[in-house]
C-alpha cells in the first residue's frame, strides 16, 4: 500500500469550490466504483487559507500511486470526469497534460494495529535551498531520534504522521498529514510542547519552511472524505 499527501493552490475567486464538488461527489452512486478502478482504499482532502491565498492538500492510500493518477486521467466515468473538470477549473490544472504530482516521503510513525482516526493535512513551500533540511530531518527521526519522535508524537495524541516533499514548477513543497482522535488539540499539544526533542524538530522546519510552530496551525476544513468499502 502506497500513500502521498500533495498540494494544489486555489484559483482566486474559486474558494467555494473544493467543498461543492466533495459534496457532489460525497453521494454519487459512481464513486465506489471509481475507488475500486484506481486501487484507491483512501481519499481526504483538506483546505486552508493561507497569506498566498487557499492550498488544498489532497492524502491518499492506494495500492498503486501510480496507478490511482493514471485511473483519474483514463477513467470515463462521471466522478472522474467530474474531478477533472473541477481541477482544471478550481486549481487550473490539466492533469492529462503533464505528469503526476510525485512525492518523496521523509517523515513517517504510526501506532501498530491503531485504528483509524480523524486527520489533518497542510501544505507550505520549502524556503530555497532547504529541501536537504528536511531530509535531514527525516533520516534523524528514523535513526538516532527515532525513540524521541514516537515519544513525541504519542505526547501529542498523534497515531498517524506523515510528511512529503514535493517538487512542482514553482520550487519544492512539503505536505504533511496525521492522524489523531482530536487532530486540532494534537496540533495545540504539538504547538505548546517544549521539550528537547520538540524544540529541535520545531527549529528544523521553521527554518526549512520560514513558519513558527510553536502557534497552532490555522483553521483547516476537510472538504471530502472517500474510503473504499470492503471486498
Amino acid at each position: 500500500m502506497g500513500s502521498i499527501a500533495f498540494p494544489a493552490p486555489v484559483l482566486p475567486g474559486k474558494e467555494a469550490m473544493p467543498a461543492e464538488i466533495g459534496a457532489r461527489l460525497t453521494g454519487h452512486p459512481g464513486l465506489q466504483g471509481f475507488l475500486a478502478n484506481g486501487g484507491l482504499s483512501l481519499v481526504r482532502v483538506y483546505q486552508m487559507t493561507t497569506p498566498m491565498g487557499d492550498v488544498v492538500t489532497t492524502y491518499q492510500e492506494a495500492d498503486s500511486i501510480e496507478r490511482s493518477f493514471q485511473n483519474q486521467v483514463d477513467d470515463p466515468s462521471d466522478v472522474a470526469q467530474q474531478l477533472r473538470d473541477h481541477i482544471k477549473g478550481t486549481h487550473g490544472i490539466d492533469i492529462g497534460a503533464q505528469p503526476p504530482p510525485s512525492a518523496e516521503q521523509y517523515l513517517e510513525f504510526s501506532v501498530p494495529g491503531s485504528s483509524r482516526h480523524p486527520g489533518i493535512a497542510f501544505s507550505a513551500p520549502i524556503q530555497p535551498g532547504k529541501t536537504d533540511l528536511l531530509r535531514a530531518l527525516g533520516r534523524e527521526t528514523a535513526g538516532p531520534r527515532s525513540a524521541e519522535w514516537e515519544a513525541n508524537n504519542r505526547e501529542n495524541g498523534v497515531n498517524l504522521h506523515r510528511a512529503y516533499i514535493i517538487s512542482t514548477p514553482m520550487g519544492d513543497f512539503t505536505s504533511v498529514y496525521f492522524e489523531a482522535p482530536d487532530p486540532t488539540e494534537a496540533n495545540r499539544r504539538f504547538a505548546a510542547n517544549a521539550s528537547d526533542f520538540a524544540a529541535y524538530f520545531k527549529s528544523q522546519v521553521a527554518d526549512a519552511l520560514g513558519i513558527d510552530f510553536n502557534e497552532p496551525l490555522p483553521p483547516i476544513t476537510t472538504v471530502f472524505e472517500a474510503v473504499r468499502a470492503s471486498d
